[in-house]
């Protein structure tokens, strides 16, 4: 209650980021310490434990608030450290590493281990990973006492932005919001073949604007949607891994993208608005071909429309529609230029008020109260990898490895773009292994974008390219977050959900490729260009849905599929020759599937 009261007082009272950010991170910590025993085997330890880090904590937030003038006024590099800076400073670095423990696993936590021990014994490294050495006063001045390390950009959008976002979703998801989106989805494809399949894909498109997190969107979408699947034919391993691909797009679905895209807007340093203009695009896509793959997964298998009672889930819409106005105020303030924490509150603040016009869903100031600290309590999960993930960057600023890591990839990739990206792609993926995508953005877009960029890849369009496939990590094993929450919904294999939602995905492992090559898919270029790029794409996603299903007005066989996935990656080719290829290609395969279809109703009849 406490921090959400800090965060709407700083909403309208001007407060120093150097103020701000480290008691963000000190009250992500205090619920740490409070929710998380040290070792729930041993209470009286775990007591002990969390008591000192407790209160270690609380002392270094009084530490910042009675020091908040000199450590705004003061000089970094140039004006000495007091014994408790430094004391507070080291303290913070050692408590963050056990939050992280805790919350989030060993996997970020060893890895700012690593760029701590690279920053100190980094000069007995041979060759282009050596460096001068950091020494601790350096080490703790870069980190806590100034804006490059812990206290950089990502705990920046933290504090100034996703806080807020968090606790609007966390509105959405309390209120009839939640009921209203799957009544939507149900209501859309109702009659539609595959209907259950395609509802899950545009409900986890819409509850991705209120988890902004893949595994809590299947989690939220797949207890509901799933036995849906289930009734329907689906088999569980196709709805399992459909859960987990749909609810990895929601997170690149605008204009809530989750918190990496708001991190994103304050790395490369443009507005928040262009962000969600370029994803507009690749989104459409991305939800075209899942639709497309379980329309034709549901005619192989001959699953009929579902039939569902369409006037209780219109009445649903009728009664709660006006619950969308919250989310129509949010894009509508951003995109006039209004700040993001200004938009989320106001938008806050108009579902609470809207919820009060009817008597079933009028909130009491209790149920507001909690709802406020419910959207408190899940900032942690973005605050804690922010915090961690500055560590990285403070390190990997301070001792260049930045600049080397770029040497690195041009020197293995031989100046090559398509080897550098395709070496990027597998360290994303392994670096998000088991991590919130936030902070498998933010470690992936600080190594890896100077690279790109070096290769004359557009700023906006390199980033991108890193927060597309820190998503895609949530499905691809070995750790694949958001599969192994789908299959443990389904109660089916782990590699075999996460196997089966990479082959549903695929045109998501595409996407960045194509706009690498071709930025008019995100929207960046001229009107024409952009319409081609993006028919291509669309006849493109055609031929590759029938090639990984099999299937398209009746079963086929593996060299025709082949020459389906062959026409659509010639049509995703961003080269003119290629793409009339691919056209041709396509059209004649068409062709001839419909002849054999014609022909096998007429030997049938």
């Amino acid at each position: 209650m406490c921090w959400l009261a800090g965060q709407i007082y700083i909403a309208f009272v001007p407060v120093q980021g150097m103020v701000i950010k480290p008691l963000h991170v000190g009250f992500a910590l205090l619920l740490v310490f409070l929710l998380k025993p040290f070792i729930k085997e041993k209470p009286l330890l775990s007591a002990f434990v969390d008591a000192v880090c407790f209160l270690t904590t609380f002392a270094f937030m009084a530490h910042i608030v009675l020091n908040s003038v000199r450590i705004v006024e003061r000089i970094p590099f140039v004006d000495d450290l007091f014994y408790f800076d430094k004391f507070f400073a080291l303290a913070l670095v050692i408590l963050l590493m056990e939050a992280g423990r805790r919350y989030l696993g060993w996997s970020m936590t060893i890895i700012a281990v690593i760029f701590m021990l690279y920053s100190f014994f980094g000069r007995s490294l041979p060759g282009i990973l050596s460096h001068q050495g950091v020494d601790l006063i350096s080490f703790v001045e870069n980190q806590v006492m100034t804006t490059g390390g812990i206290f950089s950009s990502p705990i920046a959008a933290s504090a100034d932005t996703i806080f807020y976002f968090m606790i609007f979703g966390a509105f959405l998801a309390a209120t009839p919001a939640g009921k209203l989106f799957v009544s939507i989805a149900k209501y859309a494809t109702r009659n539609s073949i595959g209907g259950p399949g395609k509802a899950s894909i545009l409900a986890s498109g819409l509850f991705g604007m209120i988890s902004g997190s893949a595994a809590a969107n299947v989690a939220s979408v797949g207890v509901i949607t799933y036995p849906m699947m289930k009734r329907g034919g689906f088999k569980p391993v196709f709805s399992a891994a459909l859960l987990a691909t749909a609810g990895t797009g929601g997170q690149l679905i605008p204009p809530v993208m989750g918190a990496s895209a708001f991190i994103m807007a304050d790395m490369i340093g443009i507005s928040y608005f262009k962000i969600i203009l370029c994803a507009t695009l690749p989104a459409l896509l991305y939800v075209g071909s899942l639709l497309w793959e379980v329309h034709l997964e549901a005619s192989k298998q001959e699953i009929k429309p579902e039939e569902i009672d369409a006037k209780e889930h219109l009445a649903v819409i009728k009664g709660y529609l006006h619950l969308m106005l919250p989310i129509v105020a949010l894009v509508a303030l951003i995109a006039m230029g209004r700040s993001l924490m200004y938009s989320a509150l106001a938008s806050t603040v108009v579902l609470i008020l809207l919820c009060q016009i009817k008597k079933d869903t009028r909130l009491s100031l209790k149920e507001i109260v909690d709802m406020g600290v419910d959207g408190t309590k899940a900032s942690v999960i973005v605050a804690l990898p922010c915090a961690l993930a500055g560590i990285v960057i403070g390190e990997v600023v301070f001792t260049g490895l930045g600049l080397r890591f770029s040497a690195v990839i041009a020197s293995f990739s031989a100046n090559s773009l398509l080897l550098a990206l395709l070496l990027s792609t597998v360290m994303i993926i392994i670096m998000g292994m088991g991590m919130p995508t936030s902070a498998a953005y933010i470690m992936s877009a600080v190594l890896l974008a100077p690279a790109m960029q070096n290769l004359g890849v557009e700023a906006i369009v390199a980033h991108m390219f890193i927060f597309y496939f820190a998503n895609m990590s949530m499905i691809t094993p070995p750790v694949a977050i958001a599969s192994y929450t789908a299959a443990g919904i389904a109660e089916t294999g782990l590699w075999e959900t996460g196997i089966e939602a990479v082959r549903l995905a695929i045109i998501l492992f595409l996407i960045p490729f194509i706009f690498v090559y071709n930025p008019a898919l995100l929207g960046l270029g001229s009107i024409p260009a952009i319409a081609w790029v993006f028919f291509t794409c669309v006849m493109g996603i055609m031929g590759l849905g029938i090639g990984v299903i099999g299937y398209w007005k009746g079963d086929m066989g593996w060299p025709m599929r082949a020459l389906f996935i062959v026409a659509a990656l010639l049509l995703i080719v961003p080269e003119t020759i290629s793409d009339i290829a691919g056209l041709a290609i396509l059209f004649a395969l068409i062709f001839v599937q419909l002849k054999r279809s014609r022909a096998a109703v007429q030997s049938g009849s």
